[in-house]
């Protein structure tokens, strides 16, 4: 099987990690949700996924991750989708081995490979969305998690043909402090006393003349 038909696919292959991020100011006790692609081309084998994630910051028995590759046969075809696996994360994080499908025996299992068979397009599966992302995350944030920014540190191992190599990926997101938190609140309290500073200073005035 040739699971990178493109032209140069058999070449040395360049890869990282791409994440797609919606509300990363959140609340302590919140939810943080986001989801990672695999982007590149070119030749990978055995390529490996690491997380360190603290365990100080997310309740570890509502956090997980869903992932994996699921293929549903049907008259006439199939249909690949991701979202297959869900997994809590670990006291260290989450360790992902890259592996898929394989259409022939001693083929390597992969989820890195053409979104069409036989394409001319250097566009792989691992960069689609179909029904969920490769890997989507959601992490509930400790009550406790300290505000201020924070991050977890994403690791891509994998052997590229010549040599192996590494890439990393930072998510950051950040927790309100109370005063962002309630900033509506402190608004609406500012222009509250701007107004009664306001009339004070032009009501009494007044009021010394005429009593």
């Amino acid at each position: 099987m040739i699971y990178r038909s493109a032209l140069n696919g058999d070449r040395p292959g360049s890869y990282q990690l791409a994440t797609r991020s919606g509300k990363t100011t959140i609340n302590s006790g919140e939810t943080l949700e986001f989801e990672q692609y695999v982007t590149g081309y070119g030749y990978i084998q055995t390529p490996k996924l690491q997380a360190y994630i603290s365990t100080d910051a997310f309740e570890l028995e509502k956090s997980y991750i869903l992932n994996s590759l699921v293929r549903t046969d049907f008259e006439g075809g199939f249909k690949l989708s991701w979202g297959n696996q869900k997994d809590k994360l670990s006291p260290t994080g989450f360790t992902f081995l890259m592996q898929g499908m394989s259409c022939e025996d001693g083929d390597e299992s992969t989820m890195i490979f053409d979104a069409l068979s036989m394409s001319k397009n250097p566009i792989l599966l691992s960069e689609q969305k179909l029904d969920h992302a490769p890997f989507e995350y959601t992490l509930k944030t400790k009550k406790s998690l300290s505000p201020g920014e924070h991050y977890i540190d994403f690791y891509l191992t994998f052997f590229n043909g010549e040599r192996w190599v590494t890439s990393k990926e930072r998510v950051s997101f950040k927790i309100r402090n109370i005063f962002e938190r309630h900033a509506k609140k402190i608004s609406a309290l500012a222009v509250i006393a701007s107004v009664s500073g306001i009339l004070r200073f032009i009501v009494a005035p007044i009021y010394n003349a005429f009593f």
